[in-house]
C-alpha cells in the first residue's frame, strides 16, 4: 500500500509542476507566433526583413559564392514566417492521426 500512496504523491507533484509550467509555455508559444505574424504583416518589419535578405545575398555574391549556393543559403537562413506557422500547425495534426 505504501508504494501506491507514494505513486499518488509523485503524480500529484508532477501534475502540480505541469499545471504551473504549461500555461507559461503556451503563453511563450503564442507570443512567438504573434511576433512571427507581425513580421509578416507589418509593412516596416517586412521592409527591414527584405533589406536584410538583400544585403545577405549581395554579400554572398560579392564574396564569390555561386548564385545557386547563395540562393540556397538565403532560403535556409531566412525562414518564411507563414510557412513556418503552417508547418508547425500541420506537424501537430500529423501526430494526432
Amino acid at each position: 500500500m505504501e508504494d501506491s500512496s507514494e505513486d499518488v504523491e509523485e503524480l500529484k507533484e508532477v501534475l502540480k509542476v505541469v499545471g504551473e509550467e504549461l500555461p507559461r509555455l503556451v503563453r511563450n508559444v503564442i507570443e512567438s507566433l504573434k511576433e512571427l505574424m507581425e513580421i509578416t504583416y507589418d509593412a516596416e518589419s517586412a521592409r527591414e526583413r527584405a533589406k536584410a535578405i538583400a544585403i545577405f545575398y549581395k554579400e554572398l555574391i560579392n564574396n564569390g559564392v555561386p548564385e545557386n549556393l547563395a540562393l540556397k543559403l538565403v532560403r535556409e537562413h531566412f525562414v518564411n514566417p507563414v510557412a513556418l506557422v503552417k508547418y508547425i500547425m500541420s506537424s501537430g495534426r500529423e501526430e494526432e492521426d
